[in-house]
Parts: C-alpha cells; structure tokens; sequence
C-alpha cells in the first residue's frame, strides 16, 4: 500500500512537470496569463490615479456673452483676470470650437444675468457647454466655480450698496439669499445641443460596444481556418487551384456581412430591449453614409486582424487565447472599458494609436452628434489600411500542403 501511495505522489510531480513543459512551450497562454494582466495593471492605475487625484484642474473654457450689461460684463472680466478662456461671438463658433475641441467647455451667459424681480444673478441664465471627453470631476469643478463666482459678484454688489453696514449684512445673509433660486447652472452636453435629444448612458456606452463585439469575430475565423488546416480542405482546396489570396479575400467578404448581422442584433438589443427592461433607448438616428463607412472600415480592420492572428496560429486554443488576449487589452487602451475622458494624457495619446481606438473615435462621432468629413475620413483609413495590410500578411503566412501543385 506504501508503495502504491509513493507511486501514485510520483507520478502526480511527473504530471505537474509535463503540464509546466507545455505550458513554457505556449507562448499565446504565457502572454494571455502575465502580458495581458499586466497591461490591465499599468491602464488601470494610471486612470484611477487620474481620477482620483485630489487637484482637479479647471477646463479650458470658451464663453459667448449675450447679456452686455455691466454686471455681466465685469463678472466675465473678473472670470478672465483669473482664468483667462477665449470669447466667441456667437453660439455656432463656441459650438465648433468645443467640437474640435479648441476648449473643453463652454458658457453662454444668456440675458438677463440679473433677476429683474430680485436684483440678483440668476445662475440657471448660464448654459455650460461640455464636449463628449472632458472628465466629470472637472466639470462638476466648473459647475461649482461658476456658481461660487456669481456668489461672490453679488456680495461685492450687496457690500457697495450696503455702504459701511454692509459686512453686517453680508454675515447675516446667507447663500441662499444672494443668489436667486433657480436650480443652478444649465449642463448641456454637445451631443444634446447639435441632436436636441438628452444624453444617456446607453447612447455613450453602445457604441463602444460595438467595436469591441466586431474585433471579437476572431474566435468564429480561428475556429473554422484552423479546422479546415486540420482535416485538409485547405489542402484540397488548393488541388483546384484557389490560391490563399482569394481564399482569405472570400473569407474577408463573408465575415465582414456576419459583422453587419451582428451588428443589427446589437442596435435592436439597444434601441429595443433595454427600453423594455426599464433602461434608455438608443437613437438610431445617425447619417447612414458615414454610419456605412465607418462599420464597413471597422469590419475590415477586425476581420483582417482576425485572419492574420487565424494564420499565425496552429491551434484554436492558441488562438482563441492571442484573439481574446488582444482584443480586451485593445479594448481597455482604446477606451472601451474606461471611457477615454478618464485616462491621463499620456495614455490619451497611446489610444488615439489603437486601432479599436479608430474605430471608437469614428462610430461615436456617428452616434454622439453631427459627423463631418473630417470627424470620419481619417479615421476610415487608418482601418482600411490596417484591415489591408493584416490580410497582405495573412496570406503571406497562410501554407497550404500542396502549394506547389
């Protein structure tokens, strides 16, 4: 019995060495159990670092004045002496100016700034304009400085009426009395005013999602290129001359229109479904040209990354384990799992490099307002030629048995 024990404790630590060996001879595993957590670990401390630090800088903020009396104009001229912030002369430039992202943020100091009943600031006559990226501590820190700054213009007004009382005054009022109770600054988001429909969690997070779901046709495209490797149909395949080229380009065409069924499955859950269950619904309507294109270049881009992981891979294990390995960390720098606004500069500027970045950039300029050439084109290309080049690649990589035939 003592033996059999010893044999059994044996050949357990022989087992133990041989899945050591195999697992030191997969590279794809290794990557998704160290390389891959790693990334996670780098990403997320840097954005929580960047949201949670304790010194929120103020936004670059742009201002248009349609109320030119002279309390208006000297709070704004107090604003400016302290944090400065260009001055536009109408709606439309501070509108373009927050999409092209000139300035972080906008106010509009619309007329009357007094209450004409009161004589006080009525600070629900300022609208805050804040584009698609800019951090919500920030602009609840611009919320709250404007409202503080109007605070204090109307005690500085009550003190000069007030003449040598007017420090007793000012001690026994309280905020509430200077400022006139309105509800507060206006928050208006640039996707609300070029669609006039009010911004929802599931407007900003679908298309995300989106992106992310169509990088994920890697696993359907390993799964079957290399079942066709193992039981020979490339091979076959070869003996009536198709050559790898129009292989991977046939390939190309069918899962590029899998992409847009899936895609249509996606916009019914969320225009549909998450109505239904209590949630908001996704607004479907965006310009289907640029809609077109842009889901067009992302598919090539994702199936092209596909064919090329599909090809450079022996086993579905191995590349189900780069595909998904890859995909979720493209995804977390590009700004799928942590939306962009949070991350610091630096790693900003590594997403804007991604291609799952392209794509996200492109489909929420479709979703979140009024895209233009500029918003899509560049965007489109980059995917194209990265869809391209991963498919020049693939077949390069792609080796049939009987090639020479």
């Amino acid at each position: 019995m003592r033996t059999l024990s010893l044999l059994s404790v044996h050949q357990a630590i022989a087992v133990a060495v041989k899945e050591w060996r195999l697992l030191l001879r997969n590279p794809h595993g290794l990557g998704v159990l160290f390389v891959m957590p790693a990334i996670f670990v780098l990403v997320m401390s840097f954005t929580l670092k960047n949201t949670l630090t304790a010194k929120i800088e103020l936004p670059l903020t742009g201002w248009v004045q349609e109320d030119t009396g002279p309390f208006a104009r000297q709070w704004l001229h107090e604003w400016q002496s302290r944090h400065a912030g260009p001055v536009f002369r109408s709606r439309t430039e501070l509108q373009d100016a927050v999409k092209e992202r000139h300035v972080e943020a906008g106010v509009v100091i619309q007329a009357p700034l007094l209450d004409a009943a009161t004589d006080r600031p009525n600070s629900h006559q300022l609208e805050m304009w804040l584009g698609q990226r800019i951090q919500p501590a920030a602009a609840a820190r611009l919320r709250a400085e404007l409202s503080f700054s109007l605070l204090q213009a109307q005690m500085k007004r009550a003190a000069a009426e007030a003449g040598p009382f007017g420090g007793a005054l000012l001690e026994a009022a309280s905020s509430g009395e200077l400022l006139a109770t309105d509800g507060g600054v206006q928050v208006r988001y640039l996707y609300e005013i070029e669609s006039g429909r009010p911004m929802t969690a599931v407007q900003q997070s679908v298309p995300a999602w989106l992106v992310f779901g169509m990088f994920f046709v890697v696993i359907p495209i390993s799964g079957v290129l290399i079942q066709e490797r193992t039981e020979g149909t490339l091979a076959r395949l070869a003996t009536f001359r198709v050559r790898p080229a129009s292989m991977l380009v046939g390939k190309l065409i069918a899962f590029i229109a899998l992409n847009w069924v899936q895609l249509l499955f996606m916009l019914a859950v969320g225009a549909w479904l998450v109505p239904l269950l209590g949630g908001d619904a996704l607004h479907l309507a965006v310009h289907p040209g640029w809609f077109a294109l842009t889901v067009l270049t992302t598919s090539i881009a994702a199936v092209g990354l596909a064919l090329l992981i599909a090809t450079s891979t022996r086993s579905f294990e191995h590349a189900a384990a780069l595909g998904g390995g890859l995909n979720v960390v493209l995804g977390a720098v590009a700004g799928v799992m942590v939306p962009r606004m949070l991350m610091p500069p630096a790693l900003q500027t590594i997403s804007a490099w991604s291609p799952m970045g392209w794509a996200l950039d492109a489909m929420q300029s479709v979703f979140l307002g009024n895209p233009i050439a500029s918003d899509i084109l560049p965007r489109a290309a980059l995917l194209c030629a990265f869809g391209l080049a991963c498919l020049v690649f693939s077949v390069r990589l792609l080796r049939l048995p009987t090639r020479a035939a």
